[in-house]
């Protein structure tokens, strides 16, 4: 997909250029037009667009898996989810500063859908985290109209029942998918067509945010870029995945080296 293409269709604005991060595209977006612009793929009248949420996490994968690479470089919208994400994408050439994390997103896209009609669906998480979460966006947003929200199934035997329950839902203009990092995009990617969903949007761990199951790190840490940090000392079991936290950070100084902007940065 061409990194300055745009959405064929006219309703729909072009999506800011975007900026390379260790082989993955990240669109230099502000939050505000990030979510304006997800209220236009929405309202499209096609189904099946999608929107990633990048951290270091998606960039090694992405690095190690072909296909998943693939899938970020087709999403609508790509967008800077992790702290570090969004200084390499400063660094790199990239106007817009603002980070748009999965939390974030949640919340500013269920404000704004309810002010404008919007459907909305919450997919993902353990027991009733996705139902808590709806209940949660709908106690602050009386208008907010949400159709479905349960944990969901990623395995290819659930498809064909999650076919049939969303058939009787009607049109869900958002989802939010919170299957966690890869899982939920190779199964958009699986179902992005199949099901009538205007916008697919992974979020990760949101949910558990959202609906109070685990506390969110200090905004200092977040500031800091060490919201990976908070995670690890609540969920020991994560040191597996963040294994590849060491390789990113030497990475991202191999690349300071290079373009000589440490001065710059420092």
């Amino acid at each position: 997909m061409d990194p300055k293409r745009q959405i064929n269709n006219k309703d729909i604005p072009m999506v800011g250029r975007r900026i390379d991060i260790f082989g993955v595209g990240v669109d230099d977006i502000s939050r505000d037009l990030a979510v304006e612009k997800i209220m236009n793929l929405a309202r499209d009248k096609k189904k099946g667009h999608c929107v990633v949420t990048i951290n270091s996490e998606f960039v090694m994968m992405a690095r190690r898996n072909r296909k998943f690479a693939q899938i970020l470089q087709n999403a609508d919208l790509a967008l800077p989810d992790g702290w570090w994400i969004a200084f390499l994408k400063l660094i790199s050439g990239g106007k817009a500063q603002d980070r748009v994390t999965g939390v974030d997103l949640v919340e500013v896209v269920c404000r704004q859908a309810s002010e404008k009609a919007i459907t909305i669906g919450f997919l993902g998480g353990f027991g009733s985290v996705a139902a808590t979460v709806a209940k949660r966006q709908k106690s602050k947003l009386n208008s907010l109209k949400v159709l479905i929200a349960e944990p969901g199934d990623t395995t290819k035997g659930a498809d064909s029942r999650l076919k049939s329950r969303f058939s009787h839902l009607g049109r869900v203009d958002v989802l939010f998918v919170a299957y966690g990092m890869g899982k939920q995009e190779f199964w958009i990617d699986r179902m992005q067509k199949k099901l009538n969903v205007g916008v697919f949007i992974g979020v990760g761990g949101a949910f558990d945010y959202l609906s109070g199951a685990k506390k969110r790190a200090p905004d200092v840490l977040q500031n800091l870029g060490l919201e990976w940090l908070w995670r690890l000392f609540w969920q020991p079991t994560r040191i597996w995945r963040q294994r590849i936290i060491p390789v990113f950070f030497l990475m991202i100084l191999a690349k300071l080296a290079k373009e000589k902007v440490f001065r710059k940065v420092f």
